[in-house]
Parts: C-alpha cells; sequence; structure tokens
C-alpha cells in the first residue's frame, strides 16, 4: 500500500504549471465526482501515475481540507475518512492525498478498498470521522480515476460541490500556491514522523476496515427492513429471510470494490446460495460501467447455475465503486437468462419499496418518489397507483438526493429515489445507491405481498411465497418503451459549447417542426406538449432562456400529452459540460415501436441541427 520511504515528487520539483493546464481540459468536475485518466490510456493497467496526475490529487486533498477546517472550525484535530476503490491507480493516489492530511496536521483513517455505500454508511454513523474523501472514476473505465467527497452518509450536493470544484480550478491555476504545497508535502516526506505516521495508517486499515463493514452491515439492515433495530427489525429480517431461503443469486464482482464488502457473507445469512465470479479485487474482466455488454458474464453464469442448480433465479453486477447493481434474471418459462434495462430496475424497485411501505402500515398522505429528469414516465403510472407524487430533478446522484432531502424537510415521506437512466434505487436512510438495495427489493416484490399481479388481482399473499416469477412481476408494471441514455443512439456529437444558444435553436425547431407533425402524433392520441427545464433540485415549466440560468447545462424535456392534458411520452436531451457530447432519450407509454421510433429520429434530428 505505497513506500512511506519514497516522497511522491523528485527533489527540487515545484510543479508543471503549463503541463497542468493543459490536463485540466480534460479534467471532468461535476457534482457527482471529479474524474480523468490517470493511467496511461483508457484502459490501462498500470499502478504509477505521471507527476501531474500527484499534483492533481494534492490539489484535491488541500482543498478538502480547507472545507474541513471551514466546516469544523471548533474540532481540535479533524480525522477525514479514505477509502480507494479497486483501480490500479488509487494506491498511489491515495498516497499523496494522506500526506497532504498529514502535513496540515489531520489524523486520516485510512480503509484502503471499500464500496462508496460502505465508507458513507460508516461515516455517517461514527461521530469521530469528519467527512470522507473516496477516490474512484465509478463506471468509467478502468485507466479513469477521480474523487469525491462527502459529509455523512452522502457525497456534497449543490453550492458546496460547485465551491470546492471551483476552489480546485483556483488552485490549479496558481503556481505559486501549488508550489507551496508541493513544497510543504515534500519538506514533510523527509520527516522521520511523516513516514512513521504514514507506515501507521497502512497498518490500521485492516481495523478500520473491519469496522466499516461492521456499520455498513447494520446500517443495510436498517434499509432493508424499515427498521430502525429492536424485535421490530428481526421479525422482518426473518420474514424475508423466509421469503428467501434456498433461492439462487449470481454475482459478478468484476474485480470491484465490493469483493472486500460483505456481499455474499450477509446474503448468505439471509439462506441465500450465492455464486461468485470475478471475486477477487482488480479482477476485471469486462467494461466497468454494468450495462449492456458488461452483464453478459454474469447472464451466462446464470444460466449454467441454474442448469445445475435450479435455485439460481438471478445475478447482478456492480460498478467499480460499488453503488451501481444491475440485474440479470432466468425467466424459467422461457428457459433463458435475461437482462434488464436499468429502467426495469429501478421501476422493480420502486414497486416494491412502495409495496412494501404499504404492507406495513398505511402509507402517508405526503408520498414522494423523487427521481432524475431522463427517468421514464413508467414512475408516474406506479406511484400514482400508490397514491404517491413524483418529483423530478436535474440528472446527477447529487441533485436526487438533496431534492429528496428538501422535500422530507418539508414533510414529504421520501422512502425511495433514484436515477431510472442510470438503474439501481437509494432507498432511506440510505443516501446512495446500493446494489443489496436493489436485490432486496426484488426479493420482496419476488417472494411477498408486494407482487404486482397478487395486487392487481386483489389476491393476498403471505411473505415467503416462493410462486412469483420475477418475468410475471415485470409484465404487470407499465408498458413503456425508453432509449437508454447509454445506447449508442443516444450520444450525438454535438460541436456547440454554448448549452443556451443551442437549447433556444432546439426551441425554434421544435415549435416549427410541432407544427408540420402534430397531425401524424394525433394518431397516437398525441395533442399537446409542455417544456420542461431542470437546473440541480429545480424545475421550470416553460419555454425560452428566462426559464434557464447560468450555463444552462440542465436537462431539457419536452412532454407529449393528450387531448386531457396526460404526459403520454417525452423528449429529453442533456449536454455534457466537458465533452462535446449531447445525450438524448426518448420514453413512449404503451407497445407503440412506431412511434418510439419515429420521436427517436425527430429528437436525433432537431438535437443535430441545433447543434450546428
Amino acid at each position: 500500500m505505497g513506500d512511506p520511504a519514497a516522497p511522491p515528487f523528485p527533489r527540487g520539483y515545484t510543479g508543471n504549471a503549463a503541463a497542468r493546464e493543459a490536463a485540466m481540459k480534460n479534467f471532468i468536475l461535476s457534482a457527482s465526482g471529479w474524474r480523468r485518466v490517470f493511467a496511461a490510456d483508457d484502459e490501462a493497467r498500470g499502478e504509477e501515475i505521471d507527476l501531474i496526475g500527484k499534483e492533481f490529487a494534492a490539489a484535491a486533498a488541500e482543498v478538502f481540507a480547507d472545507f474541513l477546517v471551514r466546516r469544523f472550525p471548533k474540532a481540535r484535530r479533524l480525522s477525514p475518512a479514505l477509502g480507494i476503490d479497486s483501480r490500479f491507480t488509487g494506491p498511489v493516489i491515495a498516497e499523496v492525498m494522506l500526506r497532504v492530511f498529514l502535513a496540515r496536521g489531520f489524523k486520516p483513517r485510512y480503509l484502503f478498498i471499500v464500496s462508496s455505500p460502505e465508507i458513507m454508511a460508516w461515516t455517517a454513523g461514527e461521530p469521530g470521522i469528519h467527512g470522507f474523501a473516496y477516490v474512484s472514476a465509478s463506471h468509467n473505465p478502468v485507466g479513469h480515476n477521480g474523487f469525491k467527497f462527502g459529509l455523512g452518509g452522502s457525497v456534497l450536493g449543490g453550492g458546496q460541490a460547485w465551491r470546492l470544484a471551483e476552489d480546485f480550478r483556483a488552485l490549479t491555476s496558481d503556481k505559486k500556491r501549488m508550489s507551496g504545497l508541493i513544497n510543504k508535502i515534500s519538506t514533510a516526506a523527509k520527516k522521520s514522523e511523516t513516514k512513521e505516521a504514514l507506515a501507521a495508517l497502512f497498518s490500521e486499515a485492516p481495523h478500520w476496515k473491519n469496522l466499516s463493514r461492521a456499520a455498513y452491515e447494520a446500517f443495510i439492515l436498517r434499509v432493508i427492513t424499515g427498521k430502525d433495530k429492536g424485535e421490530a427489525q428481526t421479525a422482518m429480517r426473518v420474514a424475508i429471510g423466509k421469503a428467501a431461503r434456498g433461492r439462487g443469486i449470481v454475482i459478478d464482482f468484476n474485480g470491484s470494490s465490493r469483493c472486500l464488502g460483505i456481499d455474499k457473507n450477509f446474503l448468505e445469512s439471509f439462506g441465500l446460495v450465492v455464486k461468485a465470479i470475478n471475486a477477487r479485487p482488480r479482477e476485471i474482466t469486462h467494461a466497468v460501467e454494468p450495462d449492456g455488454q458488461a452483464l453478459e458474464q454474469c447472464r451466462d453464469a446464470l444460466i449454467k447455475a441454474n442448469k445445475h442448480d435450479p435455485r439460481f433465479i438471478f445475478g447482478y453486477v456492480p460498478d467499480n465503486d460499488g453503488d451501481r447493481g444491475n440485474i440479470v434474471f432466468y425467466d424459467e418459462a422461457a428457459r433463458v437468462s435475461r437482462i434488464l434495462s436499468a429502467q426495469e430496475v429501478f421501476a422493480l424497485a420502486c414497486f416494491s419499496e412502495l409495496a412494501f411501505a404499504r404492507n406495513n402500515g398505511r402509507l402517508p398522505p405526503k408520498t414522494a418518489v423523487v427521481v432524475n429528469d431522463a427517468t421514464s414516465l413508467r414512475i408516474e403510472r406506479i406511484a400514482e397507483s400508490f397514491g404517491a407524487k413524483v418529483f423530478r430533478a436535474e440528472t446527477g446522484e447529487a441533485n436526487v438526493v438533496a431534492l429528496a432531502r428538501k422535500l422530507r424537510s418539508g414533510g414529504w415521506t421520501v422512502r425511495i429515489t433514484g436515477e431510472g437512466s442510470n438503474g439501481g434505487n437509494i432507498t432511506w436512510p440510505s443516501e446512495v445507491r446500493d446494489p443489496l438495495s436493489t436485490v432486496f427489493a426484488i426479493l420482496k416484490l419476488l417472494f411477498g405481498d408486494n407482487n404486482p399481479a397478487a395486487i392487481k388481482k386483489g389476491r393476498r399473499k403471505t411473505i415467503g411465497h416462493p410462486q412469483s416469477p420475477l418475468r410475471h412481476a415485470i409484465e404487470k408494471l407499465p408498458r413503456f418503451l425508453t432509449l437508454g441514455t447509454t445506447a449508442n443512439e443516444a450520444r450525438l456529437n454535438i460541436r456547440s459549447k454554448d448549452h443556451g444558444a443551442l437549447k433556444e435553436r432546439y426551441e425554434a425547431i421544435f415549435l416549427r417542426e410541432w407544427e408540420a407533425r402534430k397531425n401524424y402524433l394525433m394518431r397516437y392520441g398525441i395533442s399537446g406538449w409542455e417544456e420542461l427545464n431542470y437546473e440541480g433540485t429545480v424545475c421550470r415549466r416553460g419555454m425560452g432562456r428566462a426559464y434557464r440560468t447560468g450555463r444552462q447545462s440542465g436537462g431539457l424535456s419536452m412532454l407529449l400529452k393528450d387531448k386531457k392534458g396526460a404526459a403520454r411520452a417525452f423528449l429529453w436531451m442533456r449536454g455534457s459540460g466537458t465533452e462535446p457530447i449531447y445525450r438524448i432519450s426518448v420514453d413512449v407509454e404503451g407497445d407503440k415501436p412506431q412511434l418510439f421510433q419515429y420521436l427517436i429520429d425527430w429528437q436525433t434530428a432537431m438535437v443535430r441541427e441545433a447543434g450546428k
């Protein structure tokens, strides 16, 4: 885990301002995390990083240290937690950050490889920890790496996240301050007390890791059962265990941080039979993002497992930091293993958790579901069936979590949030996606009163009923066709970097095209539209620049409505803040493949024309 005797910078090195400035052009700074290529290229697996990468690691630690000093002005000695995912460059980046913390007089707690939900659960419940820094590039290719920062159980959001990013930009562009930071680290590295302190941090990592695992297990039990502790939690755990016992699940860890987590033992404690593949850290055998082709190994493993033992019914694949976990399942009727789309996964979890909450007591009148702007309208249909209301935020987990937090402070009950476009779910009291939350939502859906087929037909089943195939549950959910935001069709190369100007051109094009196409759209019951602009936690209804602020880079949706004013489809787009890319999506209610493709082609043409 590093050599305490080896300083990170060569003797006499004071930084390279020109190289830093050039490298910053490819550094992505967003509310949900910072990232860049730290390895030799996107897919390189070397452990070393160049000097510019080390400068960035030092600067990231320095601005977070400044943030903590402002946040905890009365603390005698600050103790931030630091963890990494299983990327090859993580240990070197973490070592530079630890040296900065030590030079600042902090007493950091280093966990080495740990999943992001685990470090967040630990820091949320440990009063002696002053925030966390996490080295990860989440679902990006293995050569990438980056940083997430947070307090308690969630990453920084809103103004705090953007201020930290601006502080980072200011520091890395200041030649004098960067030279001083590098000199401070290099000077401290020569001292024997720094070497001893660093060696101690490495040797203490297993101890902190054991504590974080225990804290995470206790926390995820609260999430799964909906009970804080005591007999009620125990009874719910027993009930879920009866439902799950004897069923089998495949986990394709893909060498992620969850390899060193609680997953396998925790699932087995509920009576599940678990088969794990690619279960050693860094055993990364396919794309990091758990979508499409990256789920094929799990699908194949599930087919083989089910052929040998029919108890195996579904599986999941996490991303590298372990907060996403998309699903494959075995269709017993068709005898095939199927990959669920991100939108399907979230819809199932949403239905299950709302039903679970209702079956354990009447839902409060102010019950809400919070999603991102690119989530399918099927969530509105699901929520309506429970008397719940859907609120939407701009894409970005930090935005969704911030909106849910705001609603709770206003008296709303928000058990489930998430981004349908990315899959997975955030179940309260968690404020981060978690594969175990998703897995247990599906278990509750399969074997309990939550099954949509049972509810629709008015049948009541006791939790533990084993005859509710996942395929049947999916078929009973609202029918929608949705273009996934990771599909090739959804990714458009657009040269324009002025989001506001592009959107104004798009609006003019849409008005022109609506007049030309409205008669055709009326065949499908679409007779009106409404524009929605999303920025952070805010949704503004209306067309034009007046409904956007700042960089105007949030998501834009065109809701397509029927004559009663109900939304039946949407066209969505959102530009990248750092790449010449616009992502689009189309969502259509019902089984209407012709309309679906028509809207994809229309949206693609309009965004391309606006981007010229």
